[in-house]
């Protein structure tokens, strides 16, 4: 029987409301959660959008794209999967239903788990395919068994969806660190994405700008600095990324031509309470600069700002995540 996507929506913010309640009170601005079960909360959703103006013309990755695996729609999958799949050392869980001539592929923030996706998962899958998994180190996967950067976590996705038979055309949808992974699947295999959507995107020099912060001895500077030492040693990490390397690398991508690109941002910023005004000025101009960076990838771009939500805008702000994956994929 078909769900009305907004009551599906509101089923699971009735289901997990205390979860989320406890979650933002820990929330720090840059990470998603790790192992959060994930809901809308019922904000009234603002937003503000605003169209590209530049864009570079040339990209720098330095990871070719590959030939194209678009399948024909009568070719495309429709039944659902849900299991762990051996790749690259590890068993990786992943999980697609619906069906449709695109395919969703939602990527969680650092250290995340797919459930982040729970609010809005089951509504785009009445009317196209979608896929979410567990990076390994998080959820139902296994460790990595190397160290990773945005790049091999790029291609491994792109290996995982091939050995389930998920075909392109992809949108590509990632929040927080999974939208700069998101930005590099889309470099890497060009030709099979339709669309990439980054929400609330960690920029691309977020960790030295967030590591510059003083060690003042506060308790604001301590979790920077804790939060720091994980990022610089990838073993201190459950996805044995090396942060540091994978911000660099995509950085390098100056230009994903007129691919289809939406922006998403909070306007309101999360920060650890007790920082100093400057501090948080710093951050915050920082942030906003690095949306506008993700936005001019594309020639064909758009930023929505939204009040009323934290960093986990699809946890806060369902609907509307919903509504600009669908202006893609329609």
């Amino acid at each position: 029987m078909s769900i009305n996507p907004p009551t599906a929506v509101q089923q699971c913010q009735q289901h997990h409301s205390r979860k989320l309640r406890r979650a933002r009170a820990a929330a720090i601005i840059g990470i998603s959660l790790a192992g959060l079960v994930a809901c809308g909360s019922d904000s009234t959703e603002r937003a503000t959008t605003t169209p590209a103006t530049t864009a570079p013309a040339t990209s720098t990755t330095t990871s070719p794209p590959t030939t194209s695996t678009t399948t024909a729609p009568d070719q495309r999958p429709t039944q659902p999967v849900d299991e762990t799949v051996g790749a690259e050392g590890a068993q990786v869980h992943i999980r697609c239903h619906g069906q449709g001539d695109t395919t969703v592929v939602l990527i969680s923030g650092f250290e995340a788990a797919s459930e982040s996706w729970n609010a809005i998962e089951p509504a785009l899958s009445l009317f196209t395919r979608v896929c979410t998994y567990d990076r390994p180190g998080t959820g139902l996967s296994d460790p990595p068994a190397t160290v990773e950067t945005f790049e091999t976590q790029a291609r491994d996705l792109r290996a995982l969806l091939a050995t389930i038979g998920e075909p392109g055309p992809f949108v590509v949808v990632g929040q927080s660190f999974g939208g700069a992974e998101a930005a590099t699947f889309a470099s890497q295999f060009r030709e099979d994405v339709a669309g990439l959507v980054l929400i609330d995107a960690s920029p691309t020099n977020w960790p030295s700008t967030l590591c510059d912060v003083a060690d003042d001895g506060s308790a604001a500077a301590q979790i920077v600095r804790g939060l720091c030492n994980s990022w610089s040693d990838p073993t201190a990490n459950g996805e044995h990324l090396d942060v540091l390397s994978a911000f660099d690398e995509v950085s390098t991508i100056a230009s994903l031509g007129s691919l289809p690109l939406t922006v998403i941002t909070a306007v309101d910023r999360e920060m650890p309470a007790g920082l100093s005004t400057d501090e948080l000025a710093r951050l915050t101009q920082a942030w906003d600069l690095g949306q506008q960076v993700w936005q001019q990838l594309s020639s064909n771009s758009r930023l929505v700002s939204v009040a009323d939500t934290g960093h986990q805008i699809q946890i806060d702000q369902p609907q509307l995540v919903i509504d600009e994956i669908t202006r893609l994929v329609s």
